[in-house]
């Protein structure tokens, strides 16, 4: 048998920890039963990875930075991009899964890992361009609509799975739709109010 390079060896490490983590989470995932899966012994596992804290993030950073290719984040179609992120991660419900018990065990924001600091930058530099040329409303900051936009996507990933088509066809317009509301241009309720309390 051709001995594994060292890439080759963390890439199935990391393909072995996806499941088991995903499953169980930080606290109950089994360094035993990642090693197994990747057909390696526990102490390599360590020798590439430190403990299973390193290997919880390498995993997620994976995944957050591949999600961040796909989803196609776009400053002028934020309920599109919605959209795209509410199919993304119906189809990758490990990421979900990841993200969640990431929140639940460290109590901390994925955002917070590298990976996923260096994603939110990209964003905020897009959604701040946008606002400055009135393309987006400026009733939020970049990072409270990266938030709502966040929030809104994942109500629906915390509700049960779609029954059909139809039903996640329904969900995406509805996450859209709210999105379209929240963020395009214009005289918003906030503005409303503040008119209104002006004017008294």
């Amino acid at each position: 048998m051709a001995k594994r390079r060292p890439a080759e060896t963390q890439q199935m490490l990391l393909d072995a920890a996806l499941g088991e983590f995903a499953e169980n989470g930080l606290a109950g995932a089994r360094i035993d039963r990642i090693a197994a899966a990747a057909g390696i012994s526990k102490p390599m596992l360590y020798v590439h990875f430190g403990d299973k804290e390193a290997l919880f993030d390498a995993v997620l950073s994976r995944e957050i930075l591949a999600a961040a290719q796909d989803e196609r984040f776009d400053a002028d179609d934020l309920p599109g991009y919605a959209g795209r992120t509410y199919d993304l991660l119906t189809e990758r419900p490990h990421l979900w899964r990841l993200m969640t018990w990431f929140h639940l065990e460290r109590g901390q924001e994925v955002l917070l890992l590298p990976a996923g600091h260096s994603v939110l930058e990209a964003k905020h530099a897009a959604i701040t361009a946008a606002q400055a040329e009135g393309r987006i409303t400026a009733d939020f900051t970049p990072d409270e609509i990266v938030r709502l936009v966040a929030t809104v996507v994942q109500t629906w990933c915390m509700a049960p799975a779609a029954r059909d088509s139809q039903e996640h066809e329904a969900r995406r317009r509805a996450i859209q739709l709210a999105i379209a509301r929240m963020l395009t241009p214009g005289e918003s309720p906030l503005q409303r109010r503040k008119m209104v309390d002006a004017s008294r």
